[in-house]
């Protein structure tokens, strides 16, 4: 399958696959259209590990559940400064 950076990857977890597919989109993005998508599953990933996190015990998985809140809105950031590449390579040191 091609990839189409026009295309929203759907958000339904913030497993490693879902990663990899947005860091896919995050390198091939360069249209304004493309970088709001990319803001927009940014912005899920923040929003569903920030759920996880709520009540969440102390353990490796929570330690990893907040540096991906933290890494997402950091690459959210970037994407909004036009550097999706940066993005990627952000997320990408999560896997």
């Amino acid at each position: 399958m091609e990839l189409n950076p026009a295309h929203i990857v759907s958000m339904t977890d913030c497993s490693p696959a879902t990663l990899r597919n947005i860091i896919k989109h995050l390198e091939v993005s360069t249209d304004f259209e493309h970088l709001v998508y990319r803001e927009a599953e940014l912005d899920a990933i923040w929003s569903i590990t920030g759920f996880s996190l709520r009540g969440a015990p102390a353990s490796a998985e929570r330690s990893y559940l907040e540096l991906l809140h933290e890494s997402a809105h950091q690459a959210h950031d970037l994407v909004a400064d036009r550097r999706p590449r940066d993005a990627a390579a952000l997320l990408r040191r999560l896997l």
